[in-house]
């Protein structure tokens, strides 16, 4: 069968009804266009929710406070202010050093404290070590007050 057959054949019978009419591809075009404008205002929505966000946390942030140099607050007003130079820190070392080395004894004191006690040692024992850390905390407590009298 040809081509031109077929469409003759097809011409000569009775029109079937359409199963769909005008109006039923009309309103799936509607559906369509109602979908593509919701999705479009959410995500509108979802960005604008973003920047509020954003926007909330930049304004609810703590401000830090920056105080005034203390040279410049402190020059009369006919003077000529000076530029501010900072001195580096000064560590005396053997400060350090010895404070240091009184705060790893009275760690390690610490830790014999705590294994003591896991081992369930004699109270003597446990009494004697306390006593030994007391003693070592006056001690750095005492050099720490004498070097702060020291760089007064």
């Amino acid at each position: 069968m040809s081509l031109q057959e077929g469409l003759r054949s097809l011409a000569a019978h009775e029109h079937a009804p359409a199963p769909w009419n005008f109006e039923a591809f009309e309103q799936r075009r509607a559906r369509a266009c109602t979908r593509r404008r919701v999705a479009l205002w959410s995500s509108a929505l979802s960005v604008a929710m973003l920047g509020m966000v954003g926007i909330l946390a930049l304004v609810t942030q703590p401000q830090m406070m920056r105080e005034p140099p203390l040279a410049a607050t402190a020059l009369p007003f006919d003077s000529e202010p000076e530029t501010v130079v900072e001195q580096p820190a000064l560590v005396d070392m053997n400060q350090f050093d010895v404070t240091s080395e009184l705060e790893d004894r009275i760690a390690l004191l610490d830790a014999e404290l705590s294994a003591a006690r896991v081992q369930r040692a004699p109270m003597d024992q446990l009494r004697r070590i306390e006593s030994t850390r007391e003693q070592m905390n006056q001690s750095l407590q005492r050099v720490s007050y004498a070097h702060a009298l020291l760089n007064l």
